[in-house]
């Protein structure tokens, strides 16, 4: 398996369908900033990184379509769920009792929490239901009872758990205290199920035990050249920490774009997709200034052997940088051309698009400035259901489609289609 494209056809990916998790979230998970007792502003200690309390079998239903599409694109069997493959990895005891206490070490370190609940009893539990406690934190037979302090809400946004570049799988290690489970089981299944054992596989946490990385600041632009975000969620020490293997997947370049600090841009991917050989979906912020909300978007750009330490940024806007490097894309304003739905779709990720093949691309269907502009660039627009229903001829026809799926529930916790997907192979 292997990954040197965003646009090459899809050939296997990864998801995670919102579970019982879901039903677990509260409203003081919501906020990211609480007053102490003071009456200071601190980061919350139980922020969960959604930004409302969902629907599960909205968030769900939503999903379902999601799936429904990438399966029609590459098969029943190419298309896998995280639990899946979770469950398919706890079929000893040796593997429950393991993972099971890495689980715990990381919530007492986190938390300063202790589970009452009997360990036995939970290790004694069916897979399926003994997976529903990794994944929710909680034991519902015979009474509710917390094993971990929080659920994992935010493991249906796969992209983040891991990165693929070439044949190398990067292990990431999420800065919120919400993700750091979920990284701790993807490296439990990465590390234990056949699916991955092509890969060479890349621990950034074992590596970098004090540092962060996740998948959303990645984006693979081609054989050749990486871009990669410098985010609120790393630093560049951990992009330092990656370059190397960066280099010997055999990429020659790498775009380090420097991206302000805030929960809105979090990952390059809420401002930048692309989506055919000639196009991406860009917040043009981004692309065609130098500054966002007072910071200054700098890039940085880099080959074999260079420390990001020892450069200057290049004096360009990004799009002047890209065509420095032989890339003219037609740039397709997320939000459109008015500033204000610009700023609104780009929150409800407008610019974060999942490419099933060259211009064909999954998008949420509430972005309707956005699935304008796309139109106005050549792109089609149809729903789920008829991409479903007529796949064959879809893929078959060379016009460019934009699929909308249904979106009422799934931005609330800041992820598009691209956030939901972990391509784990390409053509």
């Amino acid at each position: 398996m292997a990954v040197q494209s965003e646009i090459a056809p899809i050939r296997q990916v990864l998801i995670h369908t919102p579970g019982q998790e879901h039903n677990y979230t509260l409203p003081k998970n919501t906020t990211e900033w609480v007053a102490d007792e003071s009456g200071q502003l601190i980061q919350n200690p139980d922020y969960l990184l959604f930004d409302d309390i969902i629907s599960p079998g909205g968030m769900a239903a939503e999903h379902n379509e999601l799936e429904d599409v990438l399966t029609a694109f590459t098969g029943q069997d190419h298309t896998y769920q995280f639990r899946d493959l979770l469950v398919e990895t706890l079929q000893t005891p040796a593997q429950r009792q393991e993972l099971y206490n890495a689980c715990c070490t990381l919530d007492r370190k986190l938390y300063g929490t202790e589970n009452s609940v009997d360990t036995q009893h939970i290790l004694d539990l069916e897979v399926a239901d003994f997976a529903t406690v990794l994944l929710s934190g909680r034991i519902d037979k015979p009474t509710l009872e917390t094993v971990f302090k929080w659920p994992l809400p935010n493991l249906i946004f796969t992209r983040d758990i891991a990165v693929a570049l070439n044949n190398a799988l990067v292990l990431t290690w999420g800065k919120w205290p919400a993700r750091q489970r979920e990284m701790l089981l993807m490296n439990h299944v990465a590390q234990q199920h056949p699916l991955f054992s092509s890969f060479t596989q890349f621990d950034f946490h074992k590596i970098c035990p004090d540092l962060f990385l996740e998948g959303g600041d990645f984006i693979v632009l081609d054989a050749e050249t990486l871009l990669i975000g410098l985010s609120e969620r790393n630093s560049k020490e951990s992009i330092e920490a990656v370059l190397p293997l960066c280099f010997g997947e055999g990429f020659t370049r790498v775009l380090l774009i420097d991206l302000p600090k805030t929960r809105s841009m979090m990952h390059l991917d809420t401002l930048f997709s692309r989506i055919s050989a000639t196009d991406i979906i860009v917040y043009p912020p981004l692309f065609n200034d130098q500054e966002i909300n007072g910071h200054t978007v700098q890039t940085y750009c880099l080959e074999s052997g260079q420390s990001l330490f020892d450069l200057s940024p290049v004096p360009q806007t990004l799009t002047d940088c890209l065509r420095d490097q032989g890339y003219d894309f037609n740039a397709i304003n997320c939000g459109g051309d008015e500033p204000l739905h610009q700023v609104r779709e780009q929150w409800t990720d407008g610019a974060n698009a999942f490419t099933l093949a060259p211009g064909k691309i999954i998008s949420y269907a509430r972005n309707n400035e956005t699935t304008a502009a796309l139109q106005q660039a050549g792109y089609r627009q149809i729903d789920a259901a008829d991409f479903i229903a007529n796949t064959a001829d879809h893929m078959a026809d060379d016009q460019q489609l934009v699929i909308t799926t249904a979106s009422a529930e799934l931005p609330r916790g800041r992820g598009g289609p691209r956030c939901l997907t972990l391509p784990l192979d390409r053509a």
